[in-house]
């Protein structure tokens, strides 16, 4: 009985040493997956298995794993996966668009088991990963035998953010993906209220109310504007009446300007603009009756914008314009000793003009 108990203890050693292999095989991979994915996708337990499969009996990495898979389709065949991958104190977001749900599932296993079979301590450069493409091409040699072809089509190349670890990877089951979009290159713009200040081409300081609108694509803005000016008085005297001139006028005008900066924005502008010009004049023993004059400018300007919000913005601009006609307000009034009309001018317009506008630009 003595030499039994003797024997049983040499036994069970010699059986630990002769498979440490088989044991650390099965056991489970140190990873923490929390999965949420469409009804439709692969389940966790599947992924986790696929890792074990592709890890196969390599001696896993010291580091425990924690990651968070989402798996959302925001259009008609196309499913985009969001893993935020957490190691010790290093993190990484990568971002990978397939075909389907099974090929990102696939892909998936297979960075995490490519993680799980490192040999050196992870950094920062491991979590974030190789393409998309070359994770898909792992999948597929590590496989199931199931799969079709046609379902292993490869994702495009990962979109990868590395990013300090904060906390841990928070439990939101069937969350959908906070991962945003691709930024929209174009914007529509509306300036109102608005408010305008011009010298000339009026001889007095005219001032206006505006509004503009227009596209913003890239770094170019696009827009047209209209003003209605102030209304002007004029008056002249003769033969010892008062005589009065209103002078009316309003503005189309268009612009394409190049922005340069981010928050606080600098546009250079090349513009052209249509005045309208409308007279009347009132006095005694006058038969009054409206005239009117139209002429086109051309000018440059320049617009600075400083960013509130994200849809909200403060805008200041300078334009200078040059004029391609000058027109020349005038009273026909009797001369003096004669029953002649003779005319008396009230102004003529100068051949250039410099604005200052400032207003709120509305962002959508």
């Amino acid at each position: 009985m003595r030499g039994l108990k003797r024997i049983v203890p040499a036994l069970l050693c010699g059986c630990y040493l002769v498979y440490p292999g088989q044991a650390v095989a099965q056991a489970p991979a140190p990873i923490q997956l929390k999965w949420n994915a469409l009804a439709s996708c692969p389940s966790s337990e599947s992924v986790l298995a696929r890792v074990r499969q592709i890890a196969g009996s390599t001696r896993p990495t010291a580091t425990p794993l924690r990651a968070n898979a989402t798996i959302t389709r925001p259009s008609e065949g196309l499913f985009r996966l969001r893993l935020q991958i957490e190691a010790g104190d290093l993190a990484a977001v990568r971002t990978i668009e397939g075909k389907s749900c099974k090929d990102l599932a696939g892909a998936a296993a297979v960075a995490l088991a490519l993680l799980l079979s490192s040999e050196e301590p992870l950094s920062e450069r491991d979590l974030a990963g190789a393409s998309t493409g070359d994770l898909a091409a792992g999948s597929e040699e590590a496989g199931d035998k199931s799969t079709t072809p046609k379902e292993r089509t490869t994702a495009p190349p990962a979109a990868t953010t590395v990013k300090p670890a904060t906390s841990s990877v928070p439990d939101a089951p069937n969350a959908p993906s906070d991962e945003p979009g691709p930024a929209r290159r174009w914007h529509v713009l509306l300036v109102a209220p608005m408010g305008a200040l011009s010298v000339g081409p009026l001889r007095r300081t005219s001032r206006a109310l505006a509004v503009a609108a227009g596209v913003s694509f890239d770094n170019w803005h696009f827009l047209a504007d209209g003003k209605l000016w102030e209304p002007q008085r004029e008056t002249v005297s003769n033969l010892g009446d008062a005589y009065s001139v209103d002078l009316n006028r309003f503005s189309l005008g268009a612009r394409g300007c190049r922005v340069f900066g981010t928050r606080f924005e600098l546009a250079p502008c090349a513009l052209m603009s249509v005045h309208h010009l409308s007279v009347r004049g009132s006095g005694p023993n006058l038969a009054s009756r409206p005239d009117a004059a139209t002429w086109a400018a051309v000018g440059v300007g320049i617009q600075a914008r400083l960013l509130i919000v994200p849809w909200l913005g403060l805008l200041a601009g300078v334009d200078a314009e040059l004029e391609f006609a000058r027109p020349e307000v005038s009273f026909s009034l009797p001369v003096t000793g004669s029953s002649q009309l003779g005319a008396n001018s009230v102004e003529r317009l100068a051949p250039a003009a410099a604005t200052i506008s400032v207003g709120s630009q509305w962002i959508f």
